[in-house]
């Protein structure tokens, strides 16, 4: 990376806290690709297109570094993750065994499920446009977590979200072109819910969540078929 790489976009930075505007800044531009697996990071290059000195780039940095979303390397700069099959793998498990956990609880618990409603809209809406749609793709298991109203599940999740969504946007634009219709496979979910919360039986949910899950993360071989 360059001070005058041009597919970065960074803003000055004018008030509140410099290491949390950073952290956002730099977090933004990894996960909508401009910043891409690979690429390294330096500090003084980030601070000098954010007008701001180095130390709360360096701790954005490390924050960024503690959510997975970028990598110390030996000479001692960062640089954007690109996940190995076995990461890709661990991280499908975790997220099949976390939203399972969340969908399990709402049925269980008979929790309301209005709120899953905008996600899928906001799918349709985005048409050809994939980083809106992977937006609203993670939104939507992300609202499906918190309805379940498990705070450390909740906060296990969030610490998942951001390598989620490095693993999707590597391979979004296919997935993309490949599927009819995200929105309608959600669809397909809420009403598998609903109905799960209806009659009270999550086996066909469970089961359509873990495929659902696993293929999108390019991962269906890491768990035998429920």
């Amino acid at each position: 990376m360059t001070a005058t790489d041009p597919a970065a976009e960074f803003e000055r930075i004018q008030v509140g806290s410099l290491v949390d505007e950073a952290r956002r800044q730099i977090r933004r531009n990894i996960l909508t690709g401009h910043l891409r697996p690979g690429e390294r990071l330096r500090d003084s290059v980030l601070a000098e297109e954010m007008g701001v000195s180095r130390s709360p780039v360096r701790e954005a940095l490390r924050l960024l570094e503690q959510a997975g979303l970028v990598e110390k390397t030996n000479n001692r700069s960062y640089r954007i993750p690109a996940f190995a099959a076995e990461d890709v793998h661990e991280l499908a498990a975790l997220r099949a065994a976390d939203e399972i956990l969340a969908i399990r609880t709402i049925v269980t618990k008979r929790l309301p499920l209005d709120s899953l409603t905008a996600a899928i809209e906001a799918m349709a809406a985005a048409g050809n446009d994939p980083t809106k749609g992977l937006a609203a793709d993670v939104a939507f298991h992300a609202e499906v977590v918190r309805l379940s109203g498990l705070p450390r599940l909740v906060e296990r999740y969030e610490r998942l979200v951001d390598q989620i969504r490095l693993v999707l946007r590597a391979n979004e634009i296919e997935t993309w072109q490949r599927t009819p219709s995200i929105a309608a496979a959600h669809h397909r979910l809420l009403d598998l819910m609903r109905a799960a919360v209806e009659g009270g039986d999550v086996t066909e949910l469970v089961r359509v969540w873990e495929d659902h899950v696993l293929r999108g993360m390019a991962a269906p071989q890491v768990l035998d078929p429920l």
